[in-house]
This record gives structure tokens, C-alpha cells and sequence, in this order.
């Protein structure tokens, strides 16, 4: 008995089925999802380290308007405290010894998680004739 005669001929699969379509479009959706989340948390990232920048820039400025100024015109021992662009700023001046001088600055500013803060030491040479 001949088989071929007694099924009927299957055609040619052509196109997609309405699951497989299905079945792309959630996987699609679930991937820019996560683009979309994680693109978030980057830019999220991006605006902290911008004000973390602006702390650490406001105590380098600081460091070297100090460095450039004699050494006996410095106020020993009283904090000083300034604001610029949402940093505040509290920074003092010792005497190290050796004819050093000895500044600690200590910035704050406001995340979204609350304040944060990071103290910055350097230690600069009184220059003679300065």
C-alpha cells in the first residue's frame, strides 16, 4: 500500500505563529526593561559622582589658595567654615612643627541618601620670605 497517496501532502511552513510573535515581543520587552532600569541607576551614579567632584574640588581649591599664602598671615586653630554650590566647607589650620602647617577641611553635601561627608589633610612647608 502506497502511503504517500493516503496522507495529505503538508505545505511549506511560511511566517512566524502568533505565540512564537508572542513569545519575541516578552522577551524584547523584559530586555529594554533592564536597559531602561539600569540606564537609571548609571545616571542615577552620574549626578552623585558629579557632587562627589565638587567636594574633593572645593577642598583642592582650598589646599591651594592656603599653600599660596604666607604663613603668618594663616589663622591658627579656628575653623573656618564656607558654602559654595551645595558643598559646606569647615577647614582649620595648625602648626605641624618644622615649619608646617597642617590643614584638615571637611566637606559635606546632600545626596539623596542624606549627608554625606569626607575630611581632607594635607600638610604644606611655610616658604621663607613668605
Amino acid at each position: 500500500m502506497n502511503r504517500s497517496h493516503s496522507t495529505p501532502a503538508r505545505r511549506a511552513r511560511r511566517g512566524v505563529t502568533l505565540v512564537e510573535l508572542i513569545v519575541a515581543i516578552t522577551i524584547l520587552s523584559v530586555g529594554l526593561l533592564a536597559i531602561v532600569g539600569s540606564s537609571a541607576a548609571i545616571a542615577r551614579g552620574l549626578g552623585e559622582a558629579r557632587t562627589d567632584n565638587l567636594a574633593a574640588y572645593a577642598a583642592e581649591s582650598r589646599f591651594e589658595l592656603l599653600a599660596g599664602t604666607a604663613c603668618t598671615s594663616l589663622s591658627l586653630g579656628s575653623p573656618t567654615t564656607s558654602e559654595n554650590r551645595g558643598v559646606t566647607e569647615k577647614y582649620h589650620v595648625t602648626d605641624a612643627g618644622n615649619n608646617t602647617r597642617l590643614i584638615v577641611d571637611s566637606v559635606s553635601w546632600k545626596t539623596r541618601r542624606g549627608t554625606r561627608r569626607q575630611t581632607f589633610t594635607t600638610l604644606i612647608p611655610c616658604r621663607t620670605g613668605a
